[in-house]
């Protein structure tokens, strides 16, 4: 009987991740621990190396399922958030800079494309705003701006580490502007703190990084956050307004919202490969949503997850 090898390693990776992000998600595996297993990254490549070279003998099935298990171990450790093994991809020190400013007469259109390093945004008082993008010697961000947009974009990023491009950005928003803010980041860490902010649209894109996002006294009249392989915390207090959906692919997302605040979470699609502690949380469940009051919800989100997990108000606090 002829054994197709591609279908083995794919099926036994794709039950290994599951069964690992399952475990993870249980607290079988610790986060830390799951996290230093990507340190070990390069035993993925001896294993398919031994693969290639087993495929015409009687160890090549052993191989692939062998291949297959480490390849699916490190894809399930994912579910923890940023394993460190993805900061290999970040090389370089950002000694360089740009900077930029401006201000918008009335409304603002923000894009912040960054890739391999640091992102952190805060606001401030007025219609002003800044940036100062530290970056490494293979690249140099692209800064775009007019009366009423700016833009900043890096590639950065290269394979594994064989590159000097690591980004460093400290980006300021004015709170006396209605914004749309699209921010694109990938194997980076952002820091969005958007303390009374008011924003009409937030598109987040987040893969293989880490993204904690503050909205004290904000109000986010459409969220879309899009994450794949990172983890994710919004932290809000009663002043906040929201409203948007969270989708996440291999990752988590932590809540944090005081006992006061009128919110409404719907879990949408979810699948045994998805977790979430609202049935222990106190809201009561009406269909797929979870609420607090029969009031108008200050806090409206709609959760979707694969290999994924949701916490509202996890115990150590969100990030």
């Amino acid at each position: 009987m002829q054994i197709n090898r591609g279908l083995v390693f794919w099926g036994v990776a794709l039950v290994t991740a599951g069964a690992v992000a399952l475990a993870i998600q249980a607290g079988l595996i610790p986060a830390d621990a799951a996290r230093q297993a990507w340190r070990l990254w390069p035993l993925l490549l001896v294993v398919v190396g031994l693969a290639v070279i087993a495929s015409r003998t009687a160890f090549g099935t052993v191989a692939t399922v062998l291949a297959g298990l480490v390849a699916g171990g490190l894809a399930g450790t994912l579910v923890a958030g940023v394993p460190d093994g993805l900061s290999l991809g970040c090389g370089g020190e950002p000694t360089e800079s740009v900077t930029a400013d401006g201000s918008f007469a009335t409304d603002g259109e923000v894009e912040l494309d960054i890739s391999c390093g640091e992102l952190q945004v805060s606001t401030q008082a007025g219609t002003a705003w800044s940036v100062v993008a530290r970056h490494g010697a293979d690249e140099e961000p692209q800064v775009t701006a007019d009366a009423d947009s700016f833009r900043v974009t890096a590639e950065g990023g290269g394979f594994i580490g064989f590159t000097d491009g690591r980004q460093d950005w400290d980006v300021v928003l004015p709170i006396d502007a209605a914004l749309g803010i699209s921010v694109d980041s990938n194997a980076a860490s952002a820091v969005l703190d958007l303390e009374d902010a008011d924003i009409s649209t937030l598109a987040i894109d987040a893969n293989a990084g880490e993204v904690n996002l503050a909205l004290p006294g904000a109000e986010v009249r459409e969220l879309s956050f899009d994450a794949n392989a990172g983890s994710i915390s919004i932290d809000v207090d009663d002043a906040t307004r929201l409203d948007g959906s969270v989708e996440m692919n291999a990752g988590s997302l932590e809540l944090c919202a005081p006992d006061g605040l009128a919110i409404a979470i719907t879990i949408d699609d979810e699948n045994v490969t998805f977790s979430h502690n609202l049935d222990e949380s106190g809201l009561t469940q009406t269909g797929d949503t979870w609420s607090n009051d029969d009031a108008e919800p200050q806090l409206r989100l709609d959760v979707s997850g694969n290999a994924a997990s949701f916490t509202l108000n996890p115990g150590g606090g969100c990030a």
